[in-house]
């Protein structure tokens, strides 16, 4: 009970994330143990048993700790609003010496954020990501992504491994989709960040639609593109494109759909990464 009030209580005063940034940090550092015990609380009542339980209960121990936990754990990220910057060290591809990849962040607005060296330390690309095993495992061998902060414009440069084919020799068509999809996650990524998207928390892919226009050979560097196409509430339309190069051919064009979860989704689905320890608070703040 205590707890539940403590969160309801700070949950109450967070409406607006930016309001209770400082706040928010502070109930982190000081309190884990009164978010560990709400996210409990939540998920035991996420149960079918126990018809007991009214509904005004229900929503006390789903909503309100869920919301709270949520709130303390996202509203940290408001301070990291910038797009990260490489060191030096996690700058490093051999991808760069390429004129045409080196030309990208020569462009006004255009910063390196991710590379094949950084995903170690990303908060959330981890060892299950599917990027990470890919580079682990020689499907891929090498990447370096940019971002343009005015266009809102993302590109993945990527040279891909030898054991990536459906007809011998062939990048397999769902290889492709998956990069693009991932390209997109990538830029819903970075304008979260930028604090560009009409809502908060995550977002998934609802629709991926792919035309293939060329086939891309085994051991091929291309360059995957990903834009916005228009937002609407919890909707971001998006499209991509993998070329060989800025100006090379075009192997394949998508339009997808993401849709962020409704705020009760959301909600149930912070408890559970918390609880489960996917995601601890610290981490839990980049996701959202």
């Amino acid at each position: 009970m205590q707890a539940r009030l403590l969160l309801r209580a700070s949950f109450r005063s967070s409406v607006h994330p930016t309001c209770v940034k400082g706040a928010a940090e502070t109930r982190l550092q000081q309190q884990p143990a009164t978010v560990r015990q709400a996210s409990s609380q939540a998920s035991n009542a996420f149960g079918t048993g126990g018809g007991s339980q009214s509904s005004s209960n229900r929503k006390q121990f789903i909503l309100y700790p869920a919301a709270a936990v949520i709130a303390l754990t996202s509203v940290a990220a408001a301070k990291a609003h910038q797009q990260p910057l490489l060191d030096e060290e996690h700058q490093h591809s051999s991808l760069l010496d390429a004129q045409w990849v080196q030309r990208i962040p020569q462009q006004q607005n255009v910063l390196q954020v991710l590379s094949a060296k950084s995903l170690d330390t990303h908060p959330l690309l981890t060892k299950d990501h599917i990027f990470t095993a890919f580079l682990r495992n020689g499907q891929l061998k090498d990447m370096v992504c940019f971002y343009d902060t005015a266009e809102k414009k993302y590109y993945t440069v990527l040279q891909l491994g030898r054991e990536v084919c459906g007809f011998p020799t062939i990048v397999h068509g769902g290889f492709t989709a998956t990069v693009m999809d991932e390209t997109l996650g990538f830029l819903l990524f970075a304008l979260k960040k930028q604090q560009a998207l009409p809502f908060w928390g995550p977002a998934y892919t609802a629709h991926l639609e792919v035309e293939y226009k060329a086939k891309i050979s085994a051991g091929s560097v291309v360059l995957c593109t990903a834009e916005i196409e228009s937002m609407e509430g919890r909707k971001l339309w998006m499209k991509s494109t993998v070329k060989d190069g800025p100006t090379g051919k075009v192997y394949a064009t998508a339009r997808a759909l993401f849709v962020a979860p409704s705020s009760t989704r959301l909600a149930k689905d912070a408890v559970r990464l918390l609880r489960d320890g996917v995601f601890p608070p610290d981490k839990m703040a980049s996701s959202m």
